[in-house]
């Protein structure tokens, strides 16, 4: 506590920094003459909405390409149960096989 009181008795009465003499004269102008030129910048932002524009493009085909893949794996996954069933529906018709006929082999097991 009491190193607390001595600094603050120290320090709290003046600022320990010090900014040189003339600094914020001419600091604005130090600051300009290290930005970029105007027209390297203007080109940048006129090719900003074309780069933004493209990627929502891209983005686009790419989900419409996944959506319409998904479609057609979906509908030769539906094509190939409906040959299955259409083929076990043969299978049993050729057999000879009704409801009373699976059970009992199966209770049979």
């Amino acid at each position: 506590m009491n190193e607390e009181k001595y600094l603050e008795e120290r320090l709290a009465k003046r600022n320990p920094f010090r900014v040189p003499e003339g600094y914020f004269d001419s600091f604005a102008e130090h600051v300009m003459e290290q930005l970029p030129p105007q027209q390297h910048q203007a080109k940048r932002v006129m090719l900003r909405p074309w780069m933004y524009a493209v990627a929502c493009l891209v983005v686009a085909v790419f989900c419409v390409a996944v959506y319409f893949s998904r479609i057609s794996t979906n509908s030769s996954e539906m094509s190939q149960v409906a040959i299955t069933e259409s083929y076990m529906d043969e299978a049993a018709d050729y057999v000879m096989i009704d409801n009373a006929d699976i059970y009992a082999c199966l209770a049979d097991n």
